[in-house]
C-alpha cells in the first residue's frame, strides 16, 4: 500500500492510470469540459458522475458532447447538482484532489492529486461515487443538454457567487413519486388506439437503449399528477398476497384520453428485477411499508434516497 502526492505531470499520470485499468472505473468529478473523453478514457462499464445541471451546462463547465462520447463507449453517466468533488477510482487505486477534467486544468491551473492504494480509502472512495449514482443520463437527454451548451467565457471560471450554509451539502434528488396500481382491465378498441398513439410518442423520446431499459405504461383514472421528466416508482398489487415494486424510472410521455377521464403514462426504467413489497419494506426498515403504500410525491428525502439505492445495490451485485 502506498500514498503519494502528485503535483507534476498530473494529467499524464491520471490518464495512464485510467487507460491501464482493465476493470470499470468509478469517477465523481464536478466539471467535464471539451476534450475530456480523451483525457479520461474510461473503460466500458465505468460510472461517471458530474454536475450536468442546466445551469452548469449553460455556463460551459460541463460539455454534453464529451459525455455522449463516453456514453457511446459504454460508460454510465449520472448527474448531481452542486457536485464539487474530484474522485477517480481505477482498480486498486484512487486519485483524489482538485482537478476537473478540462484543458484548463491540464494546461493552466496549478493542481494536485493524492494517489492512494490503501484498501479502506479506495473502498470508501468507490462507495462515495456509488452513493451519487442516482440520476442517470441517457443519450437523448445528453443531446438535449447539447442544445443549451455554451463554451465558457473564462476557461474553468464561473460568473457570480453562490452562498452556502456551513452544513454539509447533500446531493439534489429529482422529484420521486409512487404510483399505486392494479392490473389493467381489458381496454376498449378506442382505448387501445389511444394507448398505441401515446406509445409511439414515448418511443420517439426514449432516453436509453432498449437493451438496458424497459418501456412500460400504466393507465391512471381521474386527475393525473404525473408529468414528463418526473421520476416514478410503480407499486403493482397483483393480488392480496402479491404486491411488486418496480425499479425507479422517468415519465417519458403522458397522453390524456380525449373521450374519457383517464390518462396513459409511459415510463422508462432500468432492466432490473422488480421487488416484493414486503421484502423491500423489511430491508428499508421501520415505517417503510406504510410509506411504500402511499400515492404521490415522496417527501421524506432520506427514504427516497434509500429507495433509489435499493436498486443501485442490485445493479452493483449484477442482478
Amino acid at each position: 500500500m502506498s500514498t503519494r502526492l502528485i503535483t507534476d505531470d498530473l494529467w499524464p499520470s491520471l490518464t495512464r492510470g485510467i487507460r491501464s485499468c482493465k476493470r470499470p472505473c468509478q469517477v465523481a468529478v464536478a466539471y467535464l469540459g471539451q476534450g475530456a473523453a480523451q483525457m479520461l478514457p474510461l473503460p466500458k462499464g465505468s460510472r461517471l458522475v458530474v454536475d450536468a445541471s442546466d445551469r452548469t451546462v449553460k455556463q460551459g463547465l460541463t460539455c454534453p458532447a464529451e459525455l455522449l462520447k463516453l456514453h457511446k463507449k459504454g460508460v454510465e453517466i449520472f448527474s448531481v447538482m452542486n457536485l464539487h468533488a474530484k474522485v477517480y477510482v481505477a482498480g486498486k487505486g484512487a486519485f483524489i484532489g482538485s482537478a476537473n477534467v478540462s484543458k484548463n486544468s491540464a494546461g493552466t491551473l496549478i493542481e494536485t492529486l493524492l494517489h492512494t492504494t490503501e484498501s479502506q480509502a479506495v473502498k470508501d472512495a468507490r462507495q462515495f461515487v456509488a452513493d451519487l449514482c442516482l440520476e442517470s443520463l441517457g443519450p437523448e437527454r445528453l443531446k438535449e443538454l447539447g442544445k443549451i451548451y455554451r463554451p465558457p467565457h473564462i476557461p474553468g471560471g464561473k460568473r457570480g457567487k453562490r452562498t452556502t450554509s456551513a452544513k454539509s451539502v447533500k446531493p439534489e434528488l429529482a422529484e420521486l413519486r409512487l404510483a399505486q396500481l392494479k392490473p389493467r382491465k381489458k381496454l376498449t378498441k378506442d382505448q387501445e388506439v389511444q394507448l398505441k398513439v401515446g406509445k409511439a410518442e414515448a418511443q420517439r423520446v426514449r432516453q436509453h437503449r432498449s437493451r438496458t431499459h424497459e418501456l412500460d405504461d400504466f393507465t391512471w383514472a381521474g386527475r393525473c399528477s404525473f408529468g414528463q421528466g418526473q421520476q416514478v416508482i410503480q407499486v403493482l398489487k397483483e393480488s392480496d398476497e402479491d404486491t411488486w415494486v418496480y425499479p425507479p424510472g422517468y415519465v417519458l410521455h403522458v397522453r390524456k384520453d380525449p373521450l374519457e377521464s383517464i390518462s396513459y403514462v409511459y415510463v422508462e426504467y432500468p432492466d432490473r428485477r422488480r421487488k416484493s413489497l414486503k421484502l423491500l419494506a423489511k430491508k428499508l426498515g421501520r415505517g417503510a411499508l406504510t410509506k411504500l403504500r402511499r400515492n404521490g410525491k415522496v417527501t421524506d428525502r432520506a427514504f427516497a434516497q434509500s429507495l433509489l439505492k435499493a436498486w443501485q445495490a442490485a445493479a452493483d451485485a449484477g442482478k
